[in-house]
């Protein structure tokens, strides 16, 4: 079964992503294949403790229901087995205690990159 890893790390107050397939930055396209796994899981050494939510944006039918917490530092969707699109998401998070004077980093500003995407396939 095919699967695409998404992770989270915290650089400079801003989130930045990296996922299996060699992409990273704030804004990256991760491709699934139909039917795969969809991962999103904390960096090691993120300066974040746990991902709270998931919020999907656009057209939900080329995933299987909404992402699912697994762990707190892990939650998993699946591609649907046919269709095509791409949709974004945004990533809710707690930061670490020591990182509590740096801004809050569950809404976005203006000015910061679009968000990441996920397209399938």
């Amino acid at each position: 079964m095919a699967k695409v890893t998404i992770y989270l790390k915290q650089v400079n107050g801003n989130l930045e992503y990296r996922d299996s397939e060699g992409h990273c930055g704030k804004s990256i396209v991760s491709h699934a294949k139909p039917g795969s796994k969809i991962v999103w899981k904390l960096d090691k050494c993120s300066g974040l403790t746990e991902i709270t939510g998931i919020i999907i944006k656009g057209d939900t039918s080329i995933i299987n229901g909404k992402p699912r917490k697994k762990d707190f530092d892990h939650w998993e969707a699946r591609a649907a087995d046919h269709g095509e699109g791409e949709i974004s998401y945004d990533v809710n998070v707690l930061k670490c205690e020591n990182c509590a004077h740096e801004e809050d980093m569950t809404a976005q500003k203006l000015g910061d990159p679009p968000p990441p995407r996920l397209r399938v396939p």
